[in-house]
């Protein structure tokens, strides 16, 4: 019996539905998850913006022009932060895994998990490949990072880590064998990363604004009243970005979180269509259908 005709390939996962059911999970276990993973990364992310408002001041107090760039210290705080955050949500991956397979909540053990040196390794593996896809005109960006959005969920579920991590979530990410496009887990992905970016930017945006209209506001006014020290304007506001900062954090934690859970969820549906039809095929082998109208023995 084919694949494609056998009436034990379930139906995947409808993308509606893929929307929806994060909301639900993260609601259930957001406190269990939400403050071991954004906590991390929101206190580094204030410390990276006091440390641009000190750089900011400092520079416009001795009457010099801040740097284009940020200064190293406040590279270095960034750098941390990047790596922090990665990890951080690596294990909130990891936690919202455990609950879709019914393990219990542990952020020690996501933690170390995230912590050890075949994920940093794999998942270094992985930035290469977005990285090498990017500088390759951009567009092949939106084959590569749906293609290897698995490669976190096959190291925690299945213990595979390096290229066979990376060739596992490929293989899965490319498994639609009813051939219809809108079913393809590559556009499901590619689709649940745009609306997670889509929601972390307006959520973003909201929580931002109020603390940078007030600057916008006086720093148009010094511009159109013809003042020249303009810096000074926003270097007055520069402190209420801090705050902005935290909540930010949060919110884009929150957020990923959500996402998190969608990945997973659709991780799980592939993954047992895929080993569902690879089974029925096994037992098709051993135990082929008798013709019709033959005898049962």
């Amino acid at each position: 019996m084919s694949e494609l005709s056998s009436p034990f390939r379930p139906a995947p996962m409808p993308f509606v539905v893929l929307l929806d059911e994060p909301v639900r999970y993260v609601r259930g276990h957001f406190r269990a998850i939400f403050p071991a993973v954004a906590v991390p990364v929101a206190v580094l992310s204030t410390v990276a913006a006091v440390a641009q408002a000190v750089d900011i001041r400092s520079s416009v107090a001795s009457g010099s022009t801040p740097a284009a760039f940020w200064s190293p210290g406040v590279l270095l705080i960034a750098l941390v932060l990047a790596f922090v955050a990665l990890f951080a949500y690596v294990a909130g991956q990891m936690a919202a895994l455990d609950v879709l397979a019914g393990r219990p909540v542990d952020m020690k053990r996501a933690w170390r998990f995230a912590l050890r040196p075949r994920v940093w390794g794999t998942l270094l593996l992985v930035i290469f490949a977005m990285i090498g896809s990017f500088f390759a005109c951009f567009l092949p960006l939106f084959y590569v990072a749906p293609l290897l959005a698995f490669t976190l969920p096959v190291m925690v579920e299945e213990n595979a880590f390096g290229f066979p991590a990376l060739v596992r979530s490929a293989a899965l990410a490319r498994y639609n064998p009813g051939g219809r496009w809108f079913e393809s887990p590559i556009v499901k992905v590619l689709l649940l990363m745009l609306v997670g970016t889509l929601i972390t930017y307006l959520a973003g945006l909201l929580v931002a604004l109020p603390f940078q209209l007030p600057m916008f506001v006086d720093f148009w006014r010094d511009a159109l009243s013809g003042k020249e020290d303009l810096q000074g304007t926003m270097a007055r506001w520069i402190w209420l970005q801090v705050p902005a900062q935290f909540l930010s954090a949060l919110v884009r934690t929150a957020i990923y979180l959500y996402t998190a859970f969608g990945m997973g969820l659709l991780f799980n549906d592939v993954r047992g269509r895929k080993e569902g039809v690879d089974l029925r095929s096994e037992i098709d082998l051993l135990f082929p259908a008798l013709p019709a109208g033959a005898p049962l023995p």
